[in-house]
Order: structure tokens, then sequence, then C-alpha cells
């Protein structure tokens, strides 16, 4: 799971889907479970700032 700066949100959405998979498939140790979900978590972190900048950027475009 390689942390990436510049990921867009397709592909954040991606390594999510990646991940549950993961989790859903296999039985796997505490540490690794817990690397898992820090990630996941930042993933959706992400994602949820790139939909409100979006939301910001219609509201933008319709207030003009």
């Amino acid at each position: 799971m390689a942390k990436r700066v510049n990921i867009s949100y397709t592909e954040a959405m991606a390594e999510i889907e990646n991940i549950l998979t993961s989790l859903q498939s296999s039985s796997c140790d505490v540490e690794s479970l817990a690397k898992r979900v820090e990630r996941a978590s930042e993933l959706i972190d992400l994602c949820r700032k790139k939909l409100r900048k979006a939301e910001s950027d219609v509201d933008k475009l319709f207030a003009e």
C-alpha cells in the first residue's frame, strides 16, 4: 500500500475497494489490519476533501 501525494479520486476509490476486498477475502494479522484500516481512512479523507472542493467549484460557477 504505497502512499502517493497526488492521487486522483478514482485511484483513491479503487485503492479503497482493493483494501476492502483484501480484508473480506483473507485473514490477516492485527498489524496488517491496522495498517490497511489506517490507509483506507486516509483515502476516505482525501476523497471527502476532493468532493468538497468539487462542490465548492460548482457552487462558484453557479454563483457567477
